[in-house]
């Protein structure tokens, strides 16, 4: 799978307007007073989380609004409570943007927000059979394509080594749709290279100490691998730190996903073959500006069709052919976000 051009993603996605919150309200819309732009993500120690609430912040300079992050720390029972009590607390004058902890966890958000009457938009995790369009308040599920992520990275990794050898490899949490789609691109990718094998694969919960443990326990019984796969850039990079310490890294290389600073740099020094930059300041800020749409009456729910209500986001693939770009661009700078384009981002409907 080649990479997407940046200047293509750039120019559908980053052109600086405000117009849409600028305007004012439209006749028979709610009163902004007060909002809450509630978060509920992950963590914030994860760099590419912590950007959530960058772009949070970002987008509430923006419409003159105060961001709230709640982290559950990798609890979904706390993710849930957190965000019921921020509704008893702002009395439902709040959005919400979300990443589930799990997938199954957003049929409870899900019954909660519509309790309160509180828009919001999820990015990531759903389980498939669970549809957005059955809750009038839930505007929209947005996922960057993680099959064809996972089959990038995979190719990248497979290409660096000359499509033969040895590989092993880090899963995300098991019952993270996002993981299991990943994990999926790889097994695509590896079943058209006949020539490399993947001789052991542990689940590293998207964890940096984990994935470092787990890939010395690896590296105990396949001394000889050649590549390390990762569904996400924390722990591709835990997965570094343990060939350092073997004296392996720029030897046997890595690859990840989400484009952190550091997977970038180790692309640049030889250490890392690719990732893919899921841009999660663009996902919160973006999020929170269609579920204000909707609370504003500006973007009637209802009448959206099904792929604008559920659909897949471009992503940037990273490799060493664009990471000075990219790291110029995304790392080094902001970009200048559309708000006003709620779908500037679509690129396909999910089923």
């Amino acid at each position: 799978m080649k990479s997407k051009s940046l200047t293509l993603v750039l120019a559908g996605l980053f052109i600086l307007s405000f117009g849409l919150f600028a305007a004012g309200q439209q006749e028979g819309s709610k009163s902004d007073d007060k909002i809450t732009l509630g978060t509920s993500i992950r963590t914030l120690q994860n760099p590419y989380q912590a950007n959530y609430k960058v772009g949070g912040d970002l987008f509430g300079a923006t419409v003159g609004m105060e961001q709230v992050v709640l982290t559950c720390e990798g609890s979904s029972e706390k993710q849930l409570n957190d965000i019921k009590a921020l509704v008893a607390k702002t009395g439902a004058k709040m959005v919400l943007m979300v990443d589930p902890n799990e997938a199954p966890n957003v049929v409870p958000i899900g019954r909660a927000m519509e309790d309160a009457g509180v828009y919001w938009v999820s990015w990531w995790n759903k389980p498939d059979e669970v549809k957005v369009m059955d809750y009038p308040h839930w505007v929209a599920h947005i996922s960057y394509d993680g099959l064809g992520g996972g089959e990038f990275t995979a190719q990248a990794l497979i290409d660096s080594i000359g499509g033969q050898g040895k590989i092993i490899a880090l899963q995300g949490m098991l019952a993270n749709s996002v993981a299991q789609n990943r994990f999926k691109g790889l097994q695509n990718v590896l079943a058209k290279n006949p020539g490399v094998e993947l001789v052991a694969y542990e689940a590293a919960d998207w964890d940096r100490s984990i994935a470092y443990d787990k890939t010395l326990s690896m590296l105990v019984a396949n001394p000889d691998i050649k590549g390390v796969w990762a569904a996400n850039d924390n722990m591709a990079l835990g997965a570094l730190e343990a060939l350092r310490s073997k004296g392996l890294a720029g030897k046997v290389l890595v690859t990840g996903l989400d484009g952190v600073d550091e997977i970038m740099t180790a692309i640049q020094n030889g250490e890392a073959a690719a990732t893919v930059y899921n841009d999660s300041k663009y996902q919160a800020g973006i999020a929170h500006a269609l579920a204000l749409a909707a609370y504003r009456g500006e973007l009637d729910v209802a009448s959206l069709p099904a792929e604008k209500r559920q659909f897949f986001a471009n992503a940037v693939n990273v490799d060493a052919n664009n990471v000075q770009e990219v790291i110029d661009v995304y790392v080094n700078g902001t970009p200048k976000y559309d708000y006003t384009d709620l779908f500037g981002a679509w690129a396909r409907a999910m089923k």
